[in-house]
């Protein structure tokens, strides 16, 4: 019988961790001791719920889920662009690998506020202590996620944590705001804009390495919450530097046949041609406005054979020419410098 292929349990280590700051061994638990073969974490977890501390222990297991811990998923998430982009992130990689986790929701609210919503999953045989402790847990981990994503400390508008806290004061000096106990699922009210913060560690390059790596399974979930295949692969050009490749080279990219891509874009009422064509119009402002290269060094930059095709692309693209848009653009730039003179 050949060798089973190798399995990462990436939920271990925090856990570990965990017992290792509290002084703890970990118990002896085998993959059978799991049902419907859990990976061993699965286990540990249910085994530190049922046996260590009190409910708000639960936030001390928390602080130890990093980013870091999670393979080519924690890469995509440090690399995102975003919070918003993050979250699309956590949301794939959670409802494919993480059985606890039954929904994380983001919706706006009135005057651009956003809720976080997660919705999670209790054992059987929890009683009411284990539950909050589990939920305490998911809260703490989500709050260290947001702050090692922004390298800053969350400056939410309130938390929403399940009913049944005796007071929420241990949790307000925790959290650093408000919070509630009601319903059954952790809520973070997010301030209008938050979500659009860039991450100081995003590098486009590196999240779509990431992705290239990752499951097929983490990947296809992540699609659907970008947007779409058509999103994802103007994603893809945006992050990279030079040429674009032709339509093959991103479908192997994607792990599909180049067949299904084309499928799967028509589906969405476009094709690679024209994704192409809106990535490079994008590319050639992006160099007409930062800097002075000429029409024949972009024209080769984006893969045209000479400066004639690229001029006759830009005006079928936008109806007007490269040298009018040029011109277009020193005359704003001109105005500009006017008016900081004044």
């Amino acid at each position: 019988m050949p060798p089973s292929a190798l399995t990462f349990d990436f939920e271990w280590r925090p856990l570990q961790n965990y017992l290792h700051a509290r002084g703890l061994e970990a118990p002896q638990l085998l993959l059978a001791d799991s049902p419907d073969e859990q990976p061993p974490s699965h286990a540990l977890y249910d085994w530190i719920v049922r046996n260590h501390g009190g409910a708000i222990d639960g936030l001390s297991l928390g602080e130890h889920y990093r980013a870091t811990d999670y393979g080519m998923a924690g890469l995509a998430l440090m690399s995102a662009e975003t919070l918003a982009d993050a979250l699309k992130v956590v949301r794939a990689y959670m409802l494919l690998f993480n059985p606890d986790i039954a929904d994380i929701l983001v919706e706006a609210q009135g005057q651009g506020d956003v809720r976080v919503t997660t919705r999670f999953r209790i054992r059987a045989g929890w009683d009411a202590r284990q539950r909050q402790f589990h939920a305490n847990v998911l809260a703490s981990a989500a709050y260290h996620l947001f702050n090692q994503l922004m390298g800053r400390p969350l400056q939410g508008l309130g938390l929403t944590l399940p009913a049944g806290l005796e007071s929420t004061q241990p949790y307000l000096a925790y959290f650093g705001m408000p919070v509630r106990s009601r319903g059954s699922d952790i809520v973070f009210l997010l301030p209008a804009g938050l979500l659009e913060s860039a991450i100081p560690t995003a590098n486009p390059a590196v999240f779509q390495a990431a992705l290239a790596l990752a499951s097929e399974g983490f990947n296809k979930l992540l699609e659907s919450e970008m947007g779409g295949t058509r999103q994802r692969v103007t994603a893809l050009l945006a992050s990279l530097p030079d040429r674009y490749p032709d339509i093959g080279q991103i479908a192997q990219h994607l792990k599909l046949t180049e067949r299904t891509l084309r499928r799967r874009l028509a589906d969405e009422g476009c094709s690679y041609r024209q994704i192409l064509d809106q990535a490079r119009l994008q590319r050639v402002r992006e160099l007409l406005g930062r800097t002075q290269l000429t029409t024949e060094q972009i024209a080769e930059l984006l893969g045209y054979n000479d400066g004639s095709s690229l001029r006759q692309a830009f005006r079928r693209w936008t109806g007007t020419t490269l040298n009018q848009y040029r011109q277009g653009l020193l005359r704003e730039a001109s105005e500009d410098g006017g008016r900081a003179g004044g």
